[in-house]
């Protein structure tokens, strides 16, 4: 029985959508742009109907006119050709135009934005495997798209049906009418089919879109250890940023410590807490050059000692500058008083022993 850390349980991940996006695998269904076109196309035709009857007519005008004929050689023919292919392109133009933007505006809906990927278009030499093409033929996409094929097509039959089954007393007494009958009764069955039909595989194309959405999902959803192995390559290596971090706490105490030669004093607690600070005339008021707790408070008053920096225990003022003043920052105005007598008292104390030296 596989274990729950490799089924796709998971949900994917935006890094894993993209990269699907990059790949081309986005849930669309051509099926809905296609019945869109031919139902934005059908519309286009009806509503320019009128002028495609009038430009058609105008080419007949003009191949069966005495001026085509009274003008020899290629003249005549060219300047034919050309009224005739401006004609027809005036006719397919709204058609054209409104299919293309039909096409371009469906799928950009479905791949939400515009999106080219050449590495769908790869050629992949698995795909020429016989057994991996019977396996893809066996499989339930294989057999989904198949029950959609027949669906579709008995939709059509039964849309052809219904359109012409009662018009058919209608459609056999063509035979003996005038072609503006025979074209009038035949253009509204051609677009009665057509709507009936772009109506029935619309609704079906909805359902197909949902469908390739939910398959997409389905194909994208990742294993729990798949989610791990993305976080550890976005975010790093658990073992390498501990590692960046110990050594960057390394630095930076080597910098505070380098800093205690120049401190004025180090006050203690004896020695769970030391803070030292540094003062000259002219500073506003003492900072905090080095600062810290049990072991590396142990090392700061070791440091101090051994370049002979007054040491003072004061256990209530060492917590409060260690809790209330950051490295680099000047003591807060309520410690003034406090921390002035200790280096009055160190300044006393220097003087006393160069009093003593000299005389």
């Amino acid at each position: 029985m596989p274990s729950t850390s490799q089924e796709r349980t998971e949900l994917p991940t935006g890094k894993r959508v993209n990269e699907a996006r990059q790949k081309g695998q986005i849930a669309k269904s051509r099926d809905l742009t296609s019945v869109s076109v031919l139902i934005t196309g059908g519309v286009a035709i009806y509503l320019s109907r009128n002028l495609m009857f009038a430009n058609f007519r105008l080419i007949f005008e003009s191949a069966w006119s005495k001026e085509s004929f009274s003008v020899p050689g290629h003249f005549a023919v060219s300047g034919l050709f050309m009224k005739m292919l401006s004609c027809v392109f005036t006719m397919m133009a709204p058609v054209l135009l409104t299919i293309v933007a039909t096409a371009v505006i469906l799928n950009l809906i479905q791949t939400k934005g515009f999106i080219i990927s050449f590495k769908s278009l790869r050629m992949s030499f698995g795909n020429l495997n016989p057994f991996s093409g019977l396996r893809r033929m066996c499989s339930i996409r294989s057999l989904t798209e198949l029950v959609k094929s027949i669906f579709k097509l008995a939709i059509v039959a039964y849309a052809v049906y219904s359109v012409l089954w009662p018009e058919r007393i209608a459609i056999t007494g063509l035979a003996g009418r005038e072609v503006s009958d025979f074209l009038s009764l035949t253009g509204t069955l051609a677009l009665q089919l057509l709507f009936r039909v772009a109506g029935f595989m619309f609704a079906l194309s909805l359902i197909d879109f949902l469908y390739q959405k939910w398959q997409t999902r389905k194909d994208l959803m990742m294993t729990r250890q798949e989610i791990k192995e993305e976080h550890k390559q976005s975010d790093g290596n658990p073992q390498i940023k501990s590692k960046i971090r110990f050594l960057q706490r390394s630095l930076a105490r080597q910098r505070m410590l380098s800093r205690i030669p120049k401190a004025s004093v180090i006050i203690t607690n004896p020695t769970h807490f030391a803070v030292a600070l540094h003062y000259e005339s002219g500073m506003q008021a003492p900072i905090v050059v080095a600062k810290g707790v049990d072991f590396l408070a142990r090392k700061i008053i070791e440091t101090g000692r051994k370049y002979g920096v007054s040491i003072v225990r004061n256990p209530p003022l060492a917590r409060a500058l260690y809790k209330q003043v950051k490295l680099e920052e000047t003591i807060p105005i309520e410690l003034y008083r406090a921390v002035a007598k200790i280096l009055a008292y160190i300044l006393q104390q220097k003087q006393s022993m160069r009093r003593s030296q000299n005389g």
